[in-house]
């Protein structure tokens, strides 16, 4: 497996006019109502938010409105599908802002190649994400399940058998961490996942920003 190292992270003015461009949204922060939620929200975590050797972050993408998509989406077509609302591009950029509070200045990032989770993946401000397939969601055709499981297992454990240099940020969907993770998230939700040597998840934990 061939690691791909992204550019260093966008300026957040380049994120802020890309968020701009996506919806025509007012860039106002929305952290202050993160911290107003959660008062240690703003203070940097003890020590580093992920061991290189064996942990990595999982991410459900940002707010989306609606449910599922429609019959006629397709992947090459934005329009076709469920994208991220107002809120979510702001959650998803607050969230980017976040990591770089616990120290996390670059990332690899991989992304399903649904477009609400491409979006999240670039407004998160670590370059842009490696698409994987089989991150892509299998709601409506549960029938790819085990295999894209299975995918995403194997691609961990060639990950951290090269040794990384930079932490793993992966952006997908509800039933795809479901499916590995055995726990279900809420949009914009991460995770931290140790990984036994077989790319298995051994522990995980919700990261509360």
């Amino acid at each position: 497996m061939h690691l791909h190292r992204l550019l260093p992270n966008a300026a957040p003015a380049s994120r802020r006019k890309f968020a701009k461009a996506l919806a025509g949204l007012t860039t106002g922060p929305l952290w202050h109502r993160l911290v107003a939620a959660n008062p240690d929200a703003s203070r940097r975590m003890q020590g580093p938010l992920v061991d290189l050797r064996d942990q990595f972050l999982i991410m459900r993408h940002a707010d989306a409105p609606g449910f599922s998509d429609p019959e006629s989406m397709r992947l090459d077509d934005c329009s076709s599908q469920r994208n991220l609302g107002e809120f979510g591009k702001r959650q998803a950029i607050d969230a980017g802002d976040w990591l770089r509070r616990q120290g996390i200045e670059r990332a690899y990032v991989w992304s399903s190649p649904w477009c609400r989770c491409k979006d999240t993946a670039v407004l998160l401000g670590f370059g842009e994400p490696q698409i994987k397939d089989f991150l892509g969601s299998f709601f409506r055709d549960p029938a790819p399940s085990a295999a894209y499981t299975l995918a995403l297992t194997d691609a961990l454990k060639s990950w951290f058998a090269a040794g990384p240099s930079m932490p793993l940020l992966v952006v997908t969907h509800q039933v795809n961490i479901s499916a590995y993770a055995g726990r279900s998230v809420a949009s914009g939700e991460m995770l931290r996942i140790k990984a036994t040597t077989k790319g298995q998840a051994q522990t995980v934990e919700s990261i509360r920003m």
